[in-house]
């Protein structure tokens, strides 16, 4: 923390053009220093980049991105120190992604000069070889303070732990980063790598980097915001945090510590101004900070053409896709065509596998480019034969986190569930068959649902109670043979499959 004259206990801008001031304090011993120090530093941040073209309504795009950034970068004179963060999950989740395994991105990503990258969960979900091959085609240093081998117990291969940047007059920026605990549940890092807590990692880091003679401490994250604001309150000496996992925008104080995510897919470019001053004349009042900070929007840009013709050198590559039938479905009703297929009882697939955020009207033509645009994790879709007791707990963990949004949410077919969530967590007080009969819970049901699922993923262990018999393709590729069949699709618009008590 940097010491002060006064106080915002909490500011929540708005997520548009927003400029604020704001000095904090700290009860830390005062640097003697034998002239003054002023310095400015400019970061300009982005995370959780998984869609490169702009939406239907012109928001976004990876070469208007650019277009963007490159206009910020040539207003900050050369005196004031520029850096340019990527907040983690870029390598995967959209289409273009699973195609090349994150290399696009690489390419993108060194074109755009970034400085620094954390790593975030989806950074694994092609596993830790083609990660590191990713990492070594970089330009960009990765944090990943609390990301270790788990046999050496060294920091994973090609990650930073810490970072010293000099500034103007001799103060000294510090900088390290940690990735969410929960990746193990989230993405397929395997075996060997492991993740340490994210509380002991920083209290680490900020000592280590106040040893180097750091006088402002920054944080690169990719955890949620409740994990953010505890690390701010109990990690004193961080600074800043530049978080991402969270697509939502949120700039707030904790304490003395700011904290800023920039939302997803570069719908916004974080633009965010430290300027830092030390008196040798009045050491008693230490360094203080005049932060300033605004969200630019990146809406109905020009694409940069430079950026724009990388891009389109991956896309050409995955033009000519088929159109396997048309469906007025949403496509979380996916888990329809998953139990089919597979010759399931029960269709399973949690929200977050569904990506597009974007609902299709009827007599929408669904191609294959859309299913893997919606569906883009590798996940191949798995047989699991499960007792309906440890369903009905599987289900429960799905709800956790209820009413809040979260990626767990059920998505289930060949069940109408009832859940009352006056308890907590969540209960399930009905669980019947299509025809209305209720579900012995001793019975053994097949499930069809994705091999993430069914390894536990988001938290969910009762589905180790069961056994996978099958794996088949991927997901989006059983999807579309369903749909290759069928060719026209017809789904009620509210089918009730799940009924919710609040």
């Amino acid at each position: 923390m940097t010491e002060t004259t006064d106080l915002l206990s909490s500011f929540s801008p708005s997520v548009s053009d927003t400029t604020s001031n704001h000095i904090p304090t700290t009860l830390e011993p005062k640097k003697q220093v034998t002239k003054d120090q002023s310095a400015k530093l400019v970061i300009l941040s982005v995370n959780d980049v998984y869609d490169l073209v702009p939406n239907d309504h012109g928001h976004g795009g990876i070469a208007e991105f650019a277009t963007l950034l490159e206009q910020h970068k040539a207003t900050v004179p050369q005196d004031v120190t520029l850096l340019v963060t990527l907040n983690g999950d870029f390598l995967s989740g959209s289409e273009i992604a699973e195609r090349f395994k994150g290399e696009h991105i690489i390419e993108l990503m060194n074109h755009l000069n970034i400085d620094y990258v954390v790593l975030g969960n989806h950074e694994f979900d092609f596993g830790t070889d083609e990660l590191k091959a990713r990492m070594r085609n970089s330009s960009a240093k990765w944090f990943g303070s609390n990301v270790l081998d788990s046999t050496s117990g060294a920091l994973f291969e090609g990650v930073v732990d810490t970072e010293i940047v000099d500034l103007k007059d001799g103060l000294k920026l510090g900088v390290f980063g940690v990735c969410t605990e929960e990746t193990p549940t989230l993405s397929f890092p395997g075996n060997s790598v492991k993740f340490e807590n994210i509380f002991s990692t920083s209290r680490r880091c900020v000592d280590a980097l106040k040893a180097k003679g750091a006088d402002f401490i920054l944080a690169l994250t990719h955890l949620s915001i409740t994990q953010d604001k505890r690390l701010a309150r109990q990690v004193p000496g961080i600074d800043l945090v530049l978080g991402g996992h969270d697509h939502d925008p949120f700039t707030m104080y904790e304490g003395n510590t700011f904290i800023h995510k920039s939302g997803q897919n570069a719908l916004w470019l974080a633009k965010l101004e430290f300027e830092l001053k030390r008196s040798a004349k009045y050491p008693e009042r230490g360094l203080v900070v005049l932060p300033q900070w605004s969200m630019i929007a990146n809406a109905y840009l020009p694409p940069q053409p430079a950026c724009q013709q990388i891009l389109y050198k991956y896309m050409r590559q995955m033009e000519n896709e088929n159109d396997p039938g048309k469906n007025d479905c949403v496509l979380a009703t996916l888990a329809t065509s998953l139990s089919t297929e597979l010759y399931a009882d029960v269709g399973f697939i949690n929200g977050g596998f569904i990506r597009g955020d974007k609902e299709y009207s009827a007599k929408s033509n669904i191609t294959v480019g859309i299913l893997k645009h919606e569906m883009p994790f590798p996940r191949p879709a798995v047989l699991v034969r499960i007792q309906a007791s440890d369903l009905r707990d599987a289900l429960i963990q799905h709800l956790c986190k209820y009413p809040q949004q979260s990626g767990s949410h059920p998505h289930v077919s060949g069940l109408r569930l009832t859940i009352d969530t006056h308890s907590d967590p969540p209960a399930i007080t009905k669980m019947v068959d299509v025809n209305g009969r209720p579900v012995d819970m001793k019975t053994e049901l097949l499930v069809a649902t994705s091999k993430f699922v069914a390894s536990g993923g988001d938290g969910c262990t009762s589905w180790l109670k069961g056994d996978i018999l099958r794996e088949a393709a991927k997901v989006h590729e059983v999807v579309a043979d369903f749909m290759m069949k069928k060719r026209l699709l017809a789904y009620p618009e509210h089918e009730g499959r799940i009924t919710i008590f609040e």
